[in-house]
């Protein structure tokens, strides 16, 4: 699999907080009334997975985009907090083979498997730390999700331009994860479980 641009921004912005020095905050890392936002990647995907499998044969490509993640969380107690997530990802598995067209000449075709998905939902995450930098929490999300299976190809012969959306929108996402905050008001985070992507990570934004 290629090297993502957008993993490679996130680890060098990541790089550049942890090796600024900043002071560290005298606050409690969540507490009431704070508000944060988070932009992360995603890793380890099943689309990904099965699409990458082909990787190595001939005449394919595969390429990703994310997952992508945004989130946004208010505090409402010094344990709870409710937002937002939203994330998007896309797979593609582009391939090409040779043929004889009705004229009996060699020809190449080239066809195309994708998968795109977007999810926008609710979330409600328990917070179980008291520190100072370190914001422990488990949470839950629920909302809505699409997800479309493309298929293209420039064999006129073949099997026609295929584009499937998923019959039930509801999406749902549960992770545990953590937040470690290098200055009062900008930290990294990680999650760990069931949504677009087993693990995720990127920076967070805390007002």
């Amino acid at each position: 699999m290629k090297t993502n641009k957008i993993a490679q921004f996130i680890l060098a912005v990541a790089f550049f907080v942890s090796a600024s020095g900043f002071q560290y905050s005298n606050a409690q890392a969540f507490e009431e009334g704070n508000n944060n936002v988070s932009i992360g990647y995603g890793f380890v995907t099943f689309a990904g997975a099965v699409f990458n499998s082909y990787e190595d044969q001939n005449n394919y490509d595969f390429s990703i985009k994310g997952p992508i993640f945004a989130k946004y969380e208010h505090a409402v107690s010094d344990h709870i907090g409710v937002g937002l997530n939203i994330a998007y990802a896309k797979w593609k598995l582009a391939y090409n083979y040779d043929d004889v067209d009705v004229n009996g000449q060699s020809v190449i075709y080239e066809e195309s498997d994708s998968y795109s998905t977007f999810s926008i939902l609710g979330r409600f995450n328990l917070h179980f730390g008291n520190m100072d930098k370190f914001d422990p929490y488990w949470g839950v999300g629920v909302g809505y999700r699409s997800g479309t299976w493309k298929f293209e190809s420039t064999d006129p012969n073949g099997t026609n331009d295929l584009n499937i959306s998923n019959s039930f929108p509801l999406g749902f996402e549960t992770t545990i994860g953590a937040r470690y905050y290098f200055t009062d008001n900008i930290g990294l985070y990680a999650e760990t479980g069931l949504a677009k992507a087993v693990i995720q990570a990127g920076l967070s934004f805390k007002f």
